[in-house]
């Protein structure tokens, strides 16, 4: 079963429409998955650790575009969307078929 987090801080409200989209993926999909909203400002330090930006989405611990670095904290772009401010639902419900076939 997956778990997703959805790290996000309040400045930046695109954070809303990847959850909502999150939500409404993994009700379509009929996918199980352990769900997490996190305010990034609530997290210790090292928790932080590959935060790319409000809305960022881990899957299994794993950023959706991979990275691993420092927090960032800034607005998200996904350039998947046309530069908007959360992914595709096309590209959640790829990843999240992905991680639940893994295991």
């Amino acid at each position: 079963m997956p778990i997703v987090e959805l790290l996000y801080f309040d400045g930046c409200p695109s954070w809303q429409r990847a959850w909502n989209d999150l939500g409404e993926v993994l009700v379509a999909s009929a996918i199980d998955a352990t769900v997490r909203r996190r305010n990034i400002d609530d997290l210790p330090e090292d928790q932080r650790h590959g935060f790319a930006g409000s809305p960022t989405l881990r899957i299994n611990g794993r950023d959706l575009d991979g990275y691993d670095g420092p927090a960032v904290y800034a607005c998200r772009r996904y350039l998947d969307n046309e530069g908007r401010g959360w992914p595709t639902p096309e590209r959640l419900r790829r990843a999240l078929e992905a991680a639940a076939a893994d295991g």
